[in-house]
């Protein structure tokens, strides 16, 4: 069933896209691509007669000969394909993140995020799998939707609440209680007599 609507508000909301902004800002990468970025990739590329000016200048200029390339005709920064059988992915600058997760989503069928993941890794270069993850997470359409919610994800907050429970059970016990386990990891009086408290050391 496609959780899409002619009536559904838009996959992620105003809100969502601030939020995504303010996360880029608190969670920087070196794989992310900003505006300033971009422009100084291109002209490294285009410019023939722009010269580094220092050692690190140079570094980042064979960087971006390696690593990107101009398409002319499109107008398009590309990262060319590292193996063979791979393609070029277009470069997308971190203004455009949100929007461009926002389409592939929609574009298809508004899938988990496993399968968001791969349809951007595979066209688009300087989102990462995190930005996907979080912008998924607000979608107004899935939220709303429990079929497109992802696999095992209410399991895995059940079996997150139990461990969490049975930590605590733990960590109340008695010196006494804990002398009742038959369980040598768990045994406390001989971790005391052994030398040193820890049990995992």
């Amino acid at each position: 069933m496609n959780c899409a609507s002619q009536n559904a508000p838009a996959t992620f909301s105003g809100s969502t896209k601030n939020a995504f902004l303010q996360h880029l800002r608190e969670t920087p990468n070196r794989r992310r691509v900003s505006q300033s970025d971009r422009i100084a990739l291109i002209e490294w590329l285009t410019n023939p007669y722009k010269r580094p000016a220092s050692q690190e200048e140079s570094s980042r200029r064979n960087y971006a000969q390696k690593t990107f390339s101009w398409d002319n005709e499109t107008q398009s920064l590309l990262a060319v394909a590292k193996n063979r059988g791979d393609h070029a992915r277009t470069v997308i600058t971190t203004d455009m993140i949100a929007d461009t997760v926002e389409r592939v989503h929609e574009n298809n069928g508004h899938a988990g995020w496993d399968a968001t993941w791969k349809d951007v890794s595979n066209s688009y270069y300087g989102i990462l799998r995190s930005d996907v993850i979080f912008l998924l997470k607000q979608c107004q359409l899935c939220s709303k939707d429990p079929s497109k919610r992802p696999k095992g994800s209410a399991r895995t907050v059940d079996q997150t609440q139990q461990n969490s429970s049975s930590i605590s059970d733990f960590l109340t016990m008695t010196r006494e209680q804990t002398e009742n386990i038959n369980d040598p990891m768990l045994d406390l009086s001989k971790a005391d007599t052994q030398g040193g408290g820890n049990i995992l050391g």
